[in-house]
């Protein structure tokens, strides 16, 4: 049934886009406090829908009530967690802009812009209509190009703004021709109707559809090898990475999780989406171990884990991509704001093979028995494919704590903590199931398990064995070349200028 407060839910992006309007105007101080106002409002409005969600209504409304196509906004449990995240992210970074941005003479154009940014976000997450969910990703991606460009007279910056400017288009583009392609299937861009179509059987093959979804979504989240835009952006201002890193880079895993009916019948895309999600997420953490400086390590650490999102996706376990965005952003946003800490960490030590061997046998074998009970006792294989990257990385931070602080702090600390975020991480996974389209009932083909098993062990044996090797000329090569990201990004820079030239750089 439908809410008495769906009339509010146009309110949730529309705050924001006034306040952003209004601060282009304003003094620097009216400028933040109309921008938190406004996310603050967002966020309460959010907070009121999801009560009347809750309590059993659907809030919704139409945009264009006479239009042929009919646009409308909607607020189900997708759009509920997601924009109680966005309005709350937002208001967090914007209140942290006031002090942070004080004295920069561009605050009222920092604090516009990311409102606007805001705005096209919430619009996002709330569409009930396709086509309006493209507006929004295209209004999302240009508004945050602005705020890429605060520092216009550093050419690094501006370098990087475009490298993202040229991918977020292909992404766009992937985007569109999906819309298309679900209009001229459906006659309806409108997601209710397209996936009541689905379920009734009437879909026929929507392979290509997936294919072009998979792929914006792998160009959005900066996936292998579209991702060194990402890290090349750390000379925008720290709050507009913390809402990069925390609310916008995992936008193609909400539009994956929010089209997942697409992929019910056809799930053959998300079987190269599991690949290339674990392929991303091994690149992205031995990059990320070698990075000299806390953004750049944080930027890897981010596509790091928006490969394991994706994977996640691919093997069908959209509840558990959804939990994992949310957490993520949550972690990443306090990350980026308290980046400073992060300066003065002591050096790794190396961690002992008999050690690492140990540990690694048993923690492993329990998490892989409690993933199996836990998760999907009838389809073997998402839960012991989503167990084992857990397994390995609890076994390697006990393994670590074992090596520097000795067996007593590693029984009496670590293996409860290890037990604990176990627990908490199997508990998620068991509520994720209970949201809609939280895992779909295909079976993951063997050699796609295989893939994925075998990618996320060498990842674990490589760092055990990294710092073994720091000394001899194997690993001092080694390191060299995971510090410029296997140069990826070097080919990448060299395209960008035939397409675009350096010299057009300020």
């Amino acid at each position: 049934m439908e809410s008495d407060l769906g009339p509010l839910l146009p309110a949730v992006p529309l705050l924001p886009l006034l306040a952003g309007l209004l601060c282009f105007r304003c003094s620097p101080r009216e400028a933040s406090l109309l921008s938190v106002v406004a996310s603050a409002g967002s966020l309460v409005v959010s907070l009121a829908l999801g009560g009347a969600l809750v309590a059993g209504g659907t809030p919704s409304v139409p945009l264009l009530p006479g239009a042929a196509e009919p646009l409308s906004l909607r607020m189900d449990v997708v759009a509920g967690v997601m924009a109680l995240l966005v309005s709350f992210l937002g208001l967090t970074v914007l209140a942290f802009s006031k002090q942070y941005l004080a004295g920069d003479p561009r605050q009222p154009r920092f604090h516009a812009w990311m409102c606007l940014t805001l705005a096209a976000v919430l619009a996002l997450v709330l569409s009930g209509n396709l086509l309006l969910v493209w507006v929004a990703w295209v209004a999302m991606s240009l508004c945050l190009h602005q705020l890429l460009l605060h520092f216009p007279g550093r050419p690094g910056a501006v370098f990087s703004a475009r490298k993202k400017f040229v991918v977020s288009r292909l992404g766009d583009a992937c985007l569109l021709a999906a819309v298309i392609l679900v209009y001229r299937r459906f006659g309806t861009c409108e997601l209710e109707a397209v996936f009541r179509a689905i379920g009734s059987g009437r879909a026929g093959d929507l392979t290509p559809i997936g294919s072009l979804l998979v792929a914006c979504a792998c160009l959005k989240s900066a996936q292998f090898p579209f991702h060194s835009w990402l890290p090349d952006t750390m000379e925008t201002p720290t709050p507009v990475s913390a809402f990069m890193h925390a609310g916008i880079i995992n936008a193609g895993g909400f539009l994956l999780v929010r089209l997942a009916p697409v992929f019910e019948r056809d799930p053959g895309p998300l079987r190269v989406l599991a690949v290339v999600g674990s392929l991303t997420a091994a690149f992205a953490a031995v990059v990320m171990l070698a990075q000299p400086t806390v953004k750049r390590a944080l930027a890897f650490s981010t596509i790091a884990q928006m490969g394991f999102m994706m994977l996640q996706c691919g093997l069908g376990a959209f509840g558990a991509a959804l939990v994992h965005i949310v957490a993520h952003s949550l972690y990443k946003a306090h990350a980026f704001l308290h980046a400073g800490s992060g300066i003065g960490a002591g050096p790794r030590t190396a961690v002992p093979l008999r050690t690492a061997g140990l540990l690694t046998g048993g923690i492993v074998a329990v998490t892989l028995v409690g993933g199996g009970f836990a998760l999907l006792p009838e389809h073997a294989h998402p839960p012991v494919l989503l167990a084992l990257p857990l397994g390995l990385a609890l076994a390697y931070g006990v393994a670590r704590l074992w090596s520097g602080a000795g067996v007593r702090q590693a029984c009496v600390h670590g293996i409860p903590v290890a037990a604990g975020i176990a627990a908490i991480a199997f508990a998620l996974h068991a509520v994720s199931l209970r949201l809609p389209n939280g895992s779909l009932p295909n079976p993951v083909p063997t050699a796609v398990g295989a893939v994925v098993c075998a990618v996320f062990i060498g990842l674990f044996l490589f760092q055990v064995l990294l710092w073994r090797f720091r000394d001899l000329p194997f690993g001092r090569r080694l390191h060299v070349h995971a510090l410029n990201g296997f140069y990826v990004a070097t080919y990448a820079n060299r395209a960008l200028s035939r397409l675009w030239p350096r010299s057009q750089v300020p």
